[in-house]
């Protein structure tokens, strides 16, 4: 009896773990291409994974691994640091959204600054997301071929030294801004081909080599879609893949049906 009692509150246990890893990393996975946790369980060498898509990045200088918003980041602290990814996907004039969690300090202000582009011809078709020259005022940046572009600004600074989530999107000519779950602004953006599957990626730099980023970035995710508002809250609600307790429910698993055997 005391053992079929151990059983049931392990299985029990167990049950109740599935649904706590449900709750916490219910980020959305339709429409994602790529995601890079940043955390250093995910980095090795100088490779950094893509644990959904396959598509790893490598490390350009020395960003330092801190603490995160979940898990851990990397701090970049201007050229050369940077990730460099591979092509992920063709935007061309598809919709797209563009994720990460940053953090930008006050003194950091210092020229242009990016999160995230597709970039690496000035004069190309391209998308940049990053800060406002000399301020922490978001940036939306696209342009197509023949240096035709639109590009805007956030009205509010987060050069405050905290954790803010940003989601871009793109569909035709409109774009979006989310910080924090909340939409910011919205305006124009070029609604023809912005590239995206010719040219590498890059995490924290402009991608002609300019425009490095000062400051942290964790959580990177690219999708192949527009998020809705309600797909942006919960992914800024969610807990990715900091929590991964996989190999903890094997275990468990496993010594159930150890108990079991052994009746």
């Amino acid at each position: 009896m005391k053992s079929q009692r151990l059983i049931f509150q392990m299985g029990m246990s167990l049950i109740f773990t599935v649904i706590a890893i449900v709750a916490v990393e219910a980020y959305v996975t339709d429409g994602l291409v790529s995601y890079y946790t940043l955390d250093e369980s995910d980095i090795v060498g100088d490779t950094v994974k893509d644990p959904h898509g396959g598509k790893d990045g490598t490390i350009v200088g020395q960003p330092k691994s801190i603490e995160g918003h979940l898990g851990e980041a990397l701090d970049f602290g201007g050229q050369p640091d940077c990730v460099q990814l591979p092509s992920l996907f063709k935007i061309g004039e598809n919709p797209a959204s563009y994720e990460a969690w940053f953090l930008k300090r006050p003194e950091s202000r210092v020229g242009w600054q990016y999160i995230l582009t597709n970039k690496t011809d000035f004069f190309d078709h391209f998308f940049r997301l990053g800060f406002n020259q000399n301020t922490g005022q978001l940036r939306y940046y696209s342009e197509e071929a023949g240096n035709i572009r639109k590009a805007w600004i956030t009205d509010e600074d987060y050069g405050d030294g905290e954790w803010h989530h940003v989601v871009a999107t793109r569909e035709e000519d409109k774009a979006q801004l989310y910080v924090d779950g909340d939409l910011v602004k919205e305006d124009e953006a070029m609604s023809g081909d912005i590239g995206g599957g010719d040219t590498d990626w890059y995490i924290a730099q402009d991608g002609n080599t300019d425009g490095y980023l000062i400051g942290a970035v964790d959580e990177v995710r690219i999708y192949e879609k527009v998020l809705t508002p309600e797909e942006i809250q919960q992914n800024f609600e969610s807990e990715g893949l900091a929590v991964q307790p996989i190999d903890k429910l094997s275990l468990t698993w496993g010594r159930i049906k150890s108990v079991q055997s052994d009746r």
